[in-house]
């Protein structure tokens, strides 16, 4: 894992087609992509990105974040200062500066939020132009999630002190009840990790993964200091059987990350203004980082909603849900222990859980879960049978059909008919409009 990739290369598999997954060959032409990403470029004004080039798009710019510069990844004065006094500040003052940070932040915010929504409507842009420069009323394509789920749902928590360790029973028991299950990602050198609970929560169905390694602030304050504490905590996700990582505060830089033996990382966002490295990638689905699959979070974490926000209620998260359903992605939480003990906002996430199971119309699963279908979907081989389609190793995919209606516009059916099977009635769900 020690192996230098380069920044442009760790990209190169998050391609239009790939994350469409069209069937047949005849649309398939990397050209005709390109050209039509081309075309959509539209969408994405506004935002600090030079013209696309032959390939139609620059991932690298955009869930790279290398629209914000070369000095995106690098922590300015004033927050490496902070974070070599924050175990010297009062717990009382501390919530204070982050909420002088955040308004800061906000104000000055490249991207929109809670909704940053010119990146998803480039991909739906990027298909029609590709039908209606092909003069194609319609293709199919292997539906983003299992079964014809409108989207996928993701339950994180991050752990980052002994009390938010001594709460996780709790939590998990609470989740438990309502129907789901969810990763805890655990910091190995800042507290005793209780290694029975670890397994304890294996047994019950939930996920392990591995926060940082000392949560101090200093794990990418240079490439040399990175690079050791990489080799400790791929000793911990060895031992813990851990696949996924995230980084404490969300601090990241992709290219020193190849270092991690992980399967996926979920330390990157769509848009988050409020983290010290803000920014974001703008997408609400998954993508590859050389090795490893990103899984962004996508829904405000918990501190930002209820302490710097000063949130009562689950509505920002439920309306991003909404969004991210109507066009097919990911909704991803990351919610703390350690701030969930107050009972005020475990109330909170206690009614966004009852809300969502009420809601229904998602794929439920563990983030390793996630990572691995949408590796398998982006490199399956789909057959065409007397059945109809089948996707290798993905017993669960559906079809679907991308169209054009009769004004150009697109739409999107998630499920027409299993991949596998006899062809059924098309399943009566919203559907997906592009914008």
């Amino acid at each position: 894992m020690e192996e230098r990739t380069t920044a442009t290369g760790l990209w190169d598999e998050n391609t239009p087609e790939r994350f469409w997954r069209l069937l047949g060959d005849e649309l398939a032409a990397p050209e005709s992509w390109a050209a039509a990403g081309r075309d959509a470029w539209r969408c994405l004004d506004g935002l600090r990105l030079a013209p696309p080039g032959e390939r139609g798009w620059d991932a690298a710019a955009i869930l790279g974040e290398g629209q914000f510069g070369p000095g995106h990844w690098q922590l300015g004065h004033l927050k490496r200062a902070y974070y070599a006094l924050r175990p010297l500040l009062p717990p009382a003052v501390r919530p204070l500066v982050q909420r002088l940070a955040a308004r800061r932040a906000g104000q000055a915010a490249a991207l929109r939020w809670p909704v940053e929504e010119r990146y998803v409507r480039w991909q739906y842009e990027s298909v029609r132009c590709l039908l209606a420069r092909a003069g194609r009323a319609a293709a199919l394509y292997i539906h983003f999630w299992p079964a014809g789920a409108a989207f996928a749902l993701v339950l994180t928590h991050d752990v980052d002190s002994a009390a938010g360790q001594a709460f996780v029973r709790e939590l998990a028991t609470l989740e438990e009840r309502l129907g789901f299950r969810s990763s805890f990602n655990l910091v190995p050198e800042g507290y005793r990790v209780d290694l029975r609970l670890l397994e304890e929560l294996r047994e019950r169905g939930f996920e392990v993964g591995v926060h940082g390694l000392k949560h101090d602030g200093r794990l990418f304050s240079s490439e040399g200091t990175f690079r050791a504490r990489a080799r400790r905590i791929n000793g911990y996700l060895a031992a813990w059987r851990a696949a996924g990582f995230r980084s404490p505060m969300t601090h990241r830089q992709p290219e020193w990350m190849q270092a991690l033996a992980i399967e996926y990382d979920s330390s990157f966002f769509d848009t988050d203004p409020f983290e010290p490295l803000p920014g974001g990638t703008m997408s609400i689905w998954p993508f590859f980082v050389g090795h490893f699959v990103e899984l962004p979070y996508t829904l405000a974490q918990d501190h930002t909603l209820l302490r710097t926000l000063g949130e009562t209620s689950p509505r920002l998260w439920l309306d991003k849900v909404e969004f991210i359903a109507r066009h097919g992605g990911m909704a991803l939480a990351n919610t703390h222990p350690d701030y969930l003990r107050n009972p005020r906002c475990l109330a909170v996430y206690e009614e966004f859980l009852v809300r969502l199971r009420a809601r229904g119309g998602y794929w439920h699963a563990l983030p390793v879960e996630v990572a691995r279908w949408w590796r398998r979907r982006a490199y399956s081989q789909a057959r065409r049978g007397a059945d109809g389609w089948s996707v290798e190793g993905l017993p669960a995919a559906t079809v679907g059909r991308v169209s054009l209606d009769a004004r150009g516009e697109l739409r999107v059916e998630p499920v027409l008919r299993p991949a596998a099977g006899r062809p059924e009635r098309p399943q009566a769900q919203e559907e997906v409009v592009a914008g």
